[in-house]
């Protein structure tokens, strides 16, 4: 859209431009084949141009009356003139009404957005990986904020995906990522191209909210130590792929089995985590309290404790669980929900 209106703005002004070099040059070219004396002058011959266009009128400056053909050559001017200003007059109304003044507005629908959001991710820059991301975001109703250079490439993702709220800016600089509420934000996803920027934007990010949950792309495993060291989760997308390409000729079926879990939108069982908090009527019960045959479709595949970072593959159903403890669990939709209602 911006490029179109830029076109038609360079396209209007070299049409005025054109014409006001023919109606200068044909002027002058009439009064010298008519011998005027004394002939008449380029300046003259450019004003007489510029007020016929403008269609302020004429007459104090050169007499055409008396030269064959300069009334006719005048009403060519005058038309031609009109055509030019009724087009550039659209584009400018179109510059204005589709272009700034469209832009101002969504620079401050972004902002009202962005001040009301409060426990939501935010989405560092659009790399290679962060389409998917914010697929997955969208389609589990997660609140995510945007912060990116790319105000083109936000607005198409804003049109495939619902307008999710966006900062035009540098990720690694902390008055964008202030301007997205890092503050109230729950987590901030790093997906820059470049390893050096995505370590910027943790030790800004961790600066700024230390409580803040943090992953990170990383290329190179230099930089996934010093990553590691601020605290945040690292994914390494070359060799999740090479793990993920070796898997799928080893276990195809088993690939396969969590693709269409996980992908397939008509598929209600998801893989989720569940975060025992103090409150929950289960810290202190053995794993066995949980009302599996009446909560429907769920399956504890881990548990991990917190401060632990090894977890306890299918736990025992005598385990006493604790406040903090993340149970691993495969569910459909309703025996999530019962869970959350009965549990949580």
């Amino acid at each position: 859209m911006a490029s179109e209106l830029r076109k038609r703005q360079y396209l209007a002004a070299s049409f005025l431009a054109a014409i006001t070099c023919i109606g200068t040059i044909g002027y002058f070219a009439l009064g010298r084949l008519t011998q005027q004396s004394p002939p008449w002058r380029l300046d003259d011959c450019l004003y007489m141009t510029v007020i016929t266009l403008t269609t302020v009128g004429f007459g104090e400056i050169i007499d055409i009356a008396k030269v064959p053909g300069a009334r006719l050559f005048t009403v060519f001017i005058l038309f031609s003139g009109l055509g030019i200003a009724a087009y550039s007059v659209s584009t400018l109304t179109a510059f204005l009404v589709e272009g700034e003044l469209t832009n101002v507005f969504w620079r401050k629908r972004m902002d009202t957005l962005l001040r009301s959001m409060s426990k939501h991710l935010i989405l560092c820059g659009l790399g290679r990986v962060s389409g998917y991301i914010i697929q997955e975001l969208h389609n589990n109703h997660i609140d995510f904020a945007v912060v990116d250079l790319d105000e083109v490439r936000i607005k198409k993702l804003q049109l495939k995906y619902g307008e999710f709220p966006a900062v035009i800016g540098d990720a690694t600089h902390a008055k964008y990522l202030t301007a997205a509420q890092i503050v109230k934000a729950q987590g901030i996803i790093a997906t820059l191209d470049d390893d050096k920027d995505n370590l910027c934007v943790v030790v800004t990010a961790r600066q700024l909210n230390p409580r803040l949950n943090i992953i990170s792309t990383c290329n190179d495993t230099e930089f996934s130590d010093k990553l590691d060291l601020l605290g945040a989760d690292v994914v390494m997308p070359n060799a999740i792929g090479g793990m993920r390409m070796a898997s799928q000729m080893i276990r195809p079926k088993v690939v396969g089995y969590l693709d269409l879990m996980l992908r397939d939108k008509r598929c209600l069982v998801r893989i989720e985590n569940l975060i025992l908090s103090k409150q929950s009527n289960l810290v202190g019960q053995p794993l066995s309290a949980i009302d599996f045959d009446g909560l429907g479709q769920l399956l504890v595949l881990a548990l991990i404790r917190e401060g632990e970072s090894s977890p306890v593959y299918n736990p025992d159903r005598a385990t006493i669980l604790a406040a903090g403890d993340t149970l691993i669990v495969q569910a459909d939709i309703e025996a999530l929900a019962n869970f959350n209602r009965q549990h949580l």
